[in-house]
């Protein structure tokens, strides 16, 4: 984070020492003090909804495991190439 500026500081100081504006808070009185409790109805739904549960679609977990097979597949020779390069220039 960056420092502050120096107006920013000064802005600040402003602040600080600016006086704050006073809080009136409503005042409670003997009558506004007792309130009577609230009333409340729940009314159920007649009918519920059915849940549908989604089972996974198995042609698209067979594309994602081909994916991932001929990734794997591919790294795999992308590293022996590599390991072919070193060693031809090494000499090894």
């Amino acid at each position: 984070m960056p420092k502050k500026t120096r107006r920013e500081k000064i802005l600040a100081e402003q602040r600080r020492k600016a006086p704050s504006p006073e809080r009136s808070f409503p005042s409670v009185t003997a009558q506004n003090a007792i309130q009577t409790p609230g009333t409340f109805s729940f009314q159920a739904s007649p009918h519920l909804i059915p849940r549908h549960i989604e089972e996974p679609d198995t042609h698209e977990l067979s594309v994602i495991q081909h994916d991932l097979t001929k990734t794997v597949i591919l790294a795999a020779i992308a590293i022996f190439i590599e390991l072919g390069a070193y060693m031809m220039l090494h000499g090894k």
